[in-house]
């Protein structure tokens, strides 16, 4: 019965456009058939714009789009004028008629697939999380090296999925596809769950490779700084907690720190934790 409710809720969702979409994907088309990472901004401009600056340096053969699905309007401003200073594409999302964070996370991916992802028809995309940072040089098209996907494993006793935080795909093998991002509790699966049936079931997951996620230190020893995140396959910093939760903010002294450390270019050393 929930699945039906959010599956109603959500085909409304997606039906609807907001102010810019004509012109957005006018011009995105000079990406149709490349390498596009897809970013759904939510709540927090700061980290929007570490994404986006470490993109600028670190990230090659591929462009980003950022979606936003703030609920705050002075929020969404702020955040419009990030991507303006970085000279990538923004979108405001149509209001979310959902608070539940796993929905309305689900739900904008959904929003974005079939709105853009199937209009543009890139060769590949990439869902990106906005506190999710390069920090080393990442070559976007080569992310799925003959994959149909790739990303972190999410797996439960039922089924498995990808991350929907990290999660690339190779446009062909999902293309007529009705990829659905919202979460499947039934099975166990967060975010991206209900792709079981229409894409994960039919892979034999032994038979793929899946992006590494390792509990890390990073130090940047002539400034005095470390601190304890998430790296993924050693190019990927994650912050965590950043949008839906206020707990990230009791260590937002030490994000700015180590995000102006990485801006002025100073290595970053990564080492894995217990």
């Amino acid at each position: 019965m929930i699945q039906i409710c959010n599956d109603g809720l959500q085909g409304l969702f997606v039906k609807w456009k907001p102010r810019g979409y004509s012109e957005f994907l006018r011009d995105a088309g000079r990406l149709q058939g490349k390498n596009v990472g897809l970013v759904v901004a939510y709540e927090q401009p700061w980290a929007l714009g570490w994404l986006l600056k470490m993109a600028q340096r670190h990230l090659t053969d591929g462009a980003l789009l950022v979606f936003d699905n703030s609920r705050n309007k002075q929020v969404r401003k702020e955040i419009e004028l990030v991507c303006r200073r970085y000279d990538t594409l923004y979108l405001p999302l149509p209001f979310n008629p959902t608070r539940h964070p796993n929905r309305s996370h689900g739900m904008a991916m959904t929003w974005i697939f079939r709105n853009v992802v199937q209009t543009l028809r890139p060769k590949m995309f990439t869902y990106i999380d906005h506190d999710l940072i390069p920090i080393v040089k990442t070559d976007l098209g080569g992310i799925l090296a003959g994959q149909p996907f790739y990303g972190v494993l999410n797996a439960s006793p039922w089924a498995w999925s990808l991350w929907a935080g990290f999660c690339s795909y190779d446009f062909p093998a999902v293309d007529g596809l009705s990829l659905n991002y919202l979460n499947d509790f039934s099975i166990g699966l967060d975010t991206g769950g209900r792709n079981w049936p229409h894409l994960y079931c039919r892979y034999d997951r032994s038979q793929l490779r899946f992006a590494s996620q390792r509990d890390a230190e990073i130090t940047v020893p002539e400034r005095g700084i470390s601190g304890k995140f998430t790296v993924i396959d050693d190019r990927w910093l994650h912050i965590g907690a950043v949008g839906y939760s206020d707990a990230f903010r009791k260590e937002a002294d030490l994000f700015e720190r180590i995000a102006k450390a990485s801006y002025d270019g100073v290595p970053l050393q990564v080492e894995t934790t217990k």
